[in-house]
């Protein structure tokens, strides 16, 4: 819904007129009346679509729709999805296939964009490439600019304002806060509707599970259990995903605070009301009333700079004229603002306030519904729900990562042509710290390795996976994983442990730096070797800095490539979770092992090959 409203609001820029539609609001007769539609669908689960857009698919599918139904329609398709799922965004595929089909005429080519990624990139690639030329040509419209660029600008900070279809209202006591009964509740996008749906519960464990952690170099990994025993709306099987919503840092609430004057407001509450003059309902984009507080730590990404996209809506409250054309300059060259926010720089959203919005002003209300949602981080569930559906548990390290100095950042953006007008104060501000290299740490990951204790409370909220076991318990079970990788294999072996052993043939190829440091679960895994009846049948370890040359697991399913080819002949499921590059490598090492060509591929065809990566 998100990425349909910013396509609603740039039409006018580009002398089109555009409506957001809500798959919920879908009436079949009002569809095919329509000339040109752009159709942005989410995939869910495995391969089905949003609830809101079951009707939708079932209409659009059904063999008794006519094989012209859809003759003077000119379409095209941007689909939203995961990768780590084996059906990638059937639903935009789907729609894409099914509308041509029925004599509908594609436009513009199906996008595909990738949240196990960077879907808000992957959005702006497409649209960039030509989308708008291609729905100006299908709208009669002659394109006039060939560089592709909407005639109407860059907005005035009142116009953006304006255009807003909340207000924010602050009260010390939330009872004396405005009601109105059209300001609904439910999320005015898919991060929102997240809000409105996820539960609350209490840590019940929480417990390192490195033998030598070292928190301030970023190493650590803990194990926490979730107590859901209360939530019954929580249904989840044994390596599920957790979804958690992580929690801003205080320090970055009070800078934002600060930044947007509100920071004699933090523990005030603040509901939405409709603007002036509009008269439809309105979603909240997150559950109000709230206090100021809260809002800013749960519901705004304080952390990482805003996509691009985000940051063009930004612009407009930088008031010196200089300043926001060197801003709005930065923002339109992708390669430039993908190095200023990617990997070895990542700006931060208040480093990017710093460099930039040094003349900005824009206020709480505004900044609220501009700002981008928090995102909730999911986490492969490493515990069973055979063994106890009432508690879930999550295996949890921090992500880090070294970062160039500020002083190399603006010097950087100077020799790329970029001015940035706040830089100096902020490395004046910081002295001797500028030239120290910055330090990365992912929000959720170092909330729940640093902050966490038992009896916090958190959101979470939990969604399938392709991760099941066979139903036979004589079908032979391998499970590759490196590091938290481990997490669905700690999972599956205490759901071996519930089933009392009935599995045949498990094995479990596992890899971490040191035997002595990062061995996860090295009890656990030890007693399942060990029990009677034998939980585990095999461990196979791989300690990559425990010898001269590094050994990974991708080694050691090389060595056992005979053994594992025999076992997938005997119908063997195979499992792997970890990072994207070791899983190239496992897929490489078991198709040779397998014979050559794509026979990975044809495992996972058949439900035998499951891969959850990051």
């Amino acid at each position: 819904e998100g990425f349909a409203k910013e396509l609603e609001q740039e039409a006018s820029g580009f002398d089109l007129k555009a409506n957001v539609v809500d798959f919920e609001d879908f009436d079949p007769d009002v569809f095919r009346k329509h000339k040109v539609v752009v159709v942005v669908v989410a995939t869910y689960g495995e391969g089905d679509p949003t609830d809101n857009a079951v009707e939708f698919f079932r209409w659009l599918k059904d063999e008794d729709l006519e094989p012209d139904a859809f003759s003077g329609l000119q379409f095209t398709v941007m689909g939203l999805g995961n990768r780590q799922y084996v059906n990638f965004n059937s639903c935009g595929k789907q729609a894409n296939e099914f509308l041509e089909k029925k004599g509908g005429t594609r436009i513009y080519d199906l996008g595909l964009g990738d949240d196990d990624q960077n879907i808000e990139e992957d959005f702006e690639q497409w649209k960039d490439n030509g989308l708008w030329p291609a729905l100006r040509k299908a709208c009669g419209k002659m394109f006039d600019q060939a560089d592709g660029s909407p005639t109407g600008g860059l907005p005035t900070a009142e116009d953006a304002v304006a255009a807003l279809p909340l207000r924010v209202k602050l009260s010390a006591d939330a009872k004396g806060l405005p009601v109105d009964p059209l300001v609904q509740v439910g999320g005015a996008d898919i991060l929102g509707k997240w809000y409105f749906q996820a539960h609350q519960s209490a840590v019940v464990v929480e417990r390192e599970l490195r033998q030598v952690p070292d928190a301030p170099a970023g190493k650590s990994t803990k194990h926490l259990d979730f107590d859901v025993k209360s939530i019954p709306a929580i249904d989840w099987r044994t390596a599920d995903n957790l979804e958690v919503l992580p929690s801003n840092p205080e320090n970055i609430v009070e800078w934002f605070a600060k930044r947007l004057g509100a920071h004699t407001e933090l523990d005030s509450s603040l509901a939405f009301v409709r603007a002036e003059g509009v008269e439809r309902p309105v979603k909240k984009p997150f559950p109000a009333p709230c206090t100021v507080r809260e809002a800013l730590s749960l519901y705004c990404d304080l952390c990482q700079a805003p996509t691009r996209s985000a940051a063009k809506k930004l612009a407009p409250f930088i008031r010196d004229e200089k300043d926001r054309a060197a801003f709005v300059s930065l923002v339109e060259d992708r390669p430039a603002y993908q190095w200023l926010t990617g990997e070895g720089v990542r700006l931060n959203f208040q480093e990017l306030f710093e460099f930039f919005f040094a003349s900005a002003e824009i206020d709480l209300g505004t900044f609220l519904q501009l700002c981008p949602r928090q995102k909730n981080r999911p986490y492969t569930i490493a515990s069973s729900s055979r063994e106890d559906k009432k508690k879930i548990g999550i295996c949890v390290s921090i992500v880090a990562e070294k970062l160039q100095p500020l002083s190399a950042v603006a010097a950087d953006l100077a020799a790329k042509g970029y001015s940035a007008p706040g830089a100096a104060a902020c490395l004046e501000r910081l002295g001797q710290k500028a030239q120290d290299s910055r330090s990365f740490r992912g929000v959720c990951s170092q909330m729940l390795c640093s902050k966490v204790a038992v009896g916090d409370k958190l959101w979470i909220n939990a969604r399938p996976s392709t991760f099941r076991l066979p139903r036979k318990s004589t079908t032979p079970i391998i499970m590759v994983g490196a590091g938290t990788g481990i997490a669905p294999f700690r999972g599956f072996v205490r759901e071996f442990t519930a089933e009392a052993g009935l599995r045949k043939k498990t094995t479990l190829i596992f890899g971490c730096t040191k035997s002595t440091e990062d061995f996860l679960y090295k009890d656990e895994l030890d007693a399942a070797l060990k029990g009677d009846p034998k939980i585990l049948s095999e461990l196979v370890t791989a300690f990559s800095r425990e010898q001269k040359d590094k050994v990974y697991v991708q080694h050691k399913v090389r060595d056992r490539g005979a053994d594992i080819a025999q076992q997938v002949k005997d119908g063997a499921y195979i499992y792997v979770c970890g990072a994207v590059a070791m899983g190239a490598a496992i897929r490489d090492e078991l198709n040779l092992a397998l014979g050559g060509g794509d026979c990975v591929g044809r495992l996972q065809a058949e439900g035998r090959f499951v891969e959850e990566l990051w």
